[in-house]
């Protein structure tokens, strides 16, 4: 008799870990795709020295400039900031494609609920051209590892935008205007959460706050792994 399919898939996956042992994507330490001292190592963009509005590192009295622009998101939390560890963690789901780090990157995105509570999530949606060209879209990875309740409908992006990566701050905001749609019941009163890996300048959660908001949407709020804290006076482009 055949072994079942689940068996061999087992036996599949424990020979790659013999000729391929799992190494951590921030340290390269044998055992574990990331592992817990480098999560301990990760600067937490919760707390004081962040901004109460967008988490981005901020501890003057004045507004943030980094989310002073945000028209429809009514904020944003994450839980470490977009550096070293953090951000080669974010690169090995994105870039690299390694899908089996998601539920180690989710994990410390639960508490993320207490700080801004919501009714139901949505993970920034890819251009079905993008989803077909990466295989997944790791928002959505990130939100089915959560079990965050999903909202009625669909959240989709309508139009293919650019790669946000090496834009400015008014660049991601033109690239990303009137993007997204929703289709779907109405969410008069809801409080929503829009999921992605990382917010740099929250240009596209604030697009997609939009949509949400034109469906009745209460709030719109963004929970992510990771938030980037760039310099908001530099003549560079944002660092993803």
């Amino acid at each position: 008799m055949q072994p079942p399919l689940r068996s061999l898939r087992v036996l599949a996956a424990r020979a790659v870990d013999l000729l391929y042992p799992p190494r951590c994507v921030a340290c390269g330490r044998f055992g574990v795709l990331l592992c817990e001292p480098c999560v301990a190592a990760m600067h937490p963009a919760t707390g004081s020295g962040r901004c109460p509005n967008c988490s981005a590192e901020w501890s003057e009295p004045l507004n943030c400039p980094r989310c002073v622009s945000w028209q429809w998101l009514d904020g944003a939390s994450a839980a470490f900031e977009m550096e070293g560890r953090a951000r080669r963690a974010v690169h090995a789901l994105k870039y690299q494609r390694l899908r089996a780090i998601a539920p180690l990157l989710a994990e410390p995105m639960r508490k993320l609920r207490e700080v801004r509570p919501f009714d139901v999530a949505y993970p920034v949606p890819l251009h079905p051209a993008r989803l077909r060209d990466r295989g997944f879209n790791q928002s959505e990875l990130l939100l089915r590892e959560l079990g965050w309740p999903l909202g009625p409908g669909e959240l989709r992006r309508v139009r293919n935008t650019k790669r946000q990566v090496g834009q400015a701050m008014h660049e991601r905001r033109a690239n990303v205007s009137g993007a997204f749609a929703y289709d779907g019941p109405a969410l008069t009163g809801k409080v929503v959460a829009v999921v992605d890996d990382v917010v740099t300048t929250g240009a596209t959660v604030d697009a997609c706050a939009l949509a949400l908001k034109e469906a009745g949407a209460r709030q719109v709020v963004a929970l992510s792994f990771a938030r980037a804290s760039f310099d908001p006076n530099s003549s560079r482009p944002p660092r993803d």
